[in-house]
C-alpha cells in the first residue's frame, strides 16, 4: 500500500472516529434523556401511589364513618341488590327489627324472612320503587317478626341508579313506629274518655243546678200557693155572703119600686142615670164571674202544691193521674185559644192505676218537660198553619201493664222528629230551639230521672210529619238499696 493510500485510509479512519465521537455523545445524550424521564417517571408514578394510596386510605375512613353512621341510625337499613333484592347490607337496627343476626339476614330475600302473603305485598312496593326510580315513602306497613310479634313500621325505598341511570341497588329504610302509635291511640283515648268525663261532669253539674232549681222553684211555688190560698179562700167565702147580701139589697129595692111607683123626681132622675135595671142585671153576672175566677185560683193554687209536693220529696205511694193533671193545670195558658191560634185538645185515656210508689216532684217534673215540648211544637205547627184540616191535640194514655209495672204515653200530632235528632233527644245540652229558648236539659233530665231514679225506661216514637209519642214504664214500687 502506498503512502498516499495509506493517507487516504487514516483520513477515512479519522472521520470514522469523529463520527463515531458525534454518535457517542448523541447517544449519551438520548440516554440522559431517557435516564431524565425515567426517573420523572418514576417520581410521578412514585407520587401517584402515595396519592392513591391517600386516596385509598381516605376512602377507607369514608367507609368506616358511613359504615359507623348506618350502624349507629337509630332506623332499621337495608340495601338490596336490585337483580334479585337479596340483601347486601343491613345494620344493628334492621338485625333488632328482624330479630336474626346480620349474618341470617344478608344474602336472604323477603321470602327467607317472612310469611309469603307479606313477602309478596313487600316484594310488590320494592319493584313499584325500582321501577319509577323515584322514592317511594309508606306511612304505615305492619310487619310480623321471626317472634309473632307484629310491628308497625314507616317505610321509605329508593332506588340507587347506576351511572347509565338503571337501578343498582335498592335502598330500604324502615323505622318502628309501634310505641309511637300505641302511645298516639293510648293519647287518643285518653282524649275520649277525658272528653267523656267532661260530657259527664257537665251533666252531672246540670242536673244539680236543675235540680236545684227545681227544688227552689218548687219551694217558691208551695209558698206562693200557700200564700194565695188565705186571701183567695177569705175572698171566695166572703162572696156566698157577698151574694146573699146584694140579694137582700135587690129584693128590697123591689119591694120599694113596687109600694112606692112613683119615686121623688129626684130618684127618678137618679135611677136613669146609672142605668139601675142593666146595673141589677151586670152585678149579678159580675159576682157570678168573681165566684168562678175564685173557684179557677183555688184550683190552680191545689195545683200547684200538687205539682210541687214538697211534702212527698222522699219515695211515696201516689197518684200519677193527680201528677199528670195539675201539670196540665199549671199548663192550661197555652192550652186555650189565642189570638193566633186555636185551642190545643188533650184527651185523656187513663187506665185503673194503682198507687205508684216513686219520687213524685220529680215525676211531675218529667211530666212538665215533655208536655212543654208538645205544646212547643204544636205551636209551631199552628204558627206555620198546618192545621188547616185537623185539630192540634195531645193524648194521655195510662195503662197497667201488669202487677210491677205501668205505661205513660203522651202523644201529639205535630210535626214529628226526624231521626238523626231522635237519636241525639236525651243527650244533655242537645237542643232544636233558638238560644234562649231551650237548656238542652229538660229531656236529658227526664231521662235519668226515670231510667236511674226510678228504674224505668223513656224512649220516644216519631218520624217526620207523623207526630211524636213519649213512653214511659216505672215499676210500681220501688226496691231500694
Amino acid at each position: 500500500m502506498s503512502i498516499e493510500e495509506l493517507n487516504q485510509e487514516l483520513i477515512s479512519l479519522r472521520q470514522c472516529l469523529q463520527q463515531l465521537k458525534k454518535d457517542n455523545a448523541e447517544l449519551r445524550q438520548t440516554v440522559l434523556e431517557y435516564t431524565n424521564q425515567l426517573q420523572q417517571y418514576k417520581s410521578e408514578r412514585q407520587a401517584a401511589l402515595h396519592e392513591r394510596q391517600r386516596i385509598e386510605e381516605q376512602l377507607q375512613t369514608t367507609q368506616q364513618f358511613l359504615h359507623s353512621v348506618i350502624q349507629t341510625m337509630p332506623v332499621a337499613v337495608f340495601v338490596k341488590d336490585a337483580a334479585d333484592l337479596r340483601i347486601v347490607l343491613c345494620n344493628q337496627a334492621a338485625e333488632k327489627l328482624a330479630g336474626v343476626s346480620a349474618d341470617e339476614i344478608l344474602g336472604k330475600n323477603d321470602y327467607d324472612l317472612f310469611p309469603k302473603e307479606e313477602a309478596d305485598f313487600f316484594t310488590q312496593r320494592d319493584h313499584e320503587a325500582l321501577d319509577s326510580k323515584t322514592l317511594l315513602e309508606i306511612p304505615e306497613e305492619i310487619i310480623r317478626k321471626k317472634s309473632g310479634e307484629s310491628r308497625i313500621l314507616q317505610i321509605k325505598k329508593a332506588p340507587i341508579l347506576d351511572s347509565q341511570g338503571e337501578p343498582k341497588y335498592l335502598l330500604v329504610v324502615r323505622d318502628d313506629i309501634t310505641e309511637h302509635k300505641q302511645a298516639e291511640a293510648q293519647l287518643k283515648q285518653q282524649a275520649i274518655e277525658l272528653e267523656q268525663t267532661l260530657k259527664e261532669l257537665q251533666s252531672t253539674q246540670a242536673q244539680l243546678i236543675q235540680s236545684e232549681k227545681m227544688s227552689s222553684l218548687g219551694q217558691l211555688v208551695a209558698g206562693v200557693a200557700h200564700e194565695i190560698n188565705n186571701p183567695v179562700n177569705f175572698i171566695y167565702g166572703n162572696l156566698t155572703y157577698a151574694n146573699q147580701y146584694i140579694q137582700q139589697l135587690l129584693n128590697l129595692l123591689h119591694l120599694y119600686r113596687i109600694n112606692y111607683p112613683n119615686p121623688a123626681l129626684e130618684i127618678q132622675t137618679t135611677i136613669q142615670e146609672m142605668e139601675f135595671d142593666f146595673l141589677v142585671e151586670d152585678l149579678l153576672k159580675l159576682l157570678s164571674s168573681m165566684e168562678v175566677g175564685a173557684e179557677r185560683i183555688q184550683q190552680i193554687v191545689v195545683s200547684l202544691r200538687t205539682f210541687s209536693r214538697l211534702d212527698e220529696a222522699e219515695l211515696k205511694a201516689v197518684d200519677i193521674h193527680q201528677g199528670i193533671d195539675s201539670t196540665l193545670s199549671i199548663l192550661e195558658h197555652r192550652l186555650k185559644t189565642r189570638a193566633n191560634h186555636v185551642p190545643i185538645q188533650v184527651l185523656k185515656d187513663y187506665d185503673n192505676l194503682p198507687l205508684v210508689e216513686c219520687y213524685a216532684r220529680q215525676l211531675n217534673q218529667v211530666f212538665m218537660n215533655i208536655l212543654s215540648n208538645a205544646i212547643d211544637a204544636l205551636e209551631e205547627s199552628l204558627i206555620q198553619e198546618k192545621f188547616s184540616h185537623t185539630q192540634p191535640e195531645i193524648r194521655i194514655c195510662t195503662q197497667q201493664l201488669n202487677a210491677q209495672q205501668i205505661l205513660i204515653r203522651i202523644i201529639d200530632n205535630g210535626p214529628g222528629i226526624p231521626e238523626q235528632v231522635r237519636q241525639k233527644l236525651f243527650d244533655p245540652f242537645f237542643t232544636t230551639k233558638a238560644v234562649g229558648k231551650g237548656s238542652g236539659l229538660g229531656l236529658s233530665v227526664s231521662y235519668q230521672i226515670i231510667t236511674e231514679q226510678h228504674g224505668g225506661s223513656l224512649e220516644c216514637i216519631s218520624s217526620v210529619y207523623q207526630g211524636a209519642e213519649f213512653i214511659i214504664k216505672i215499676p210500681v214500687a220501688q226496691f231500694q238499696k
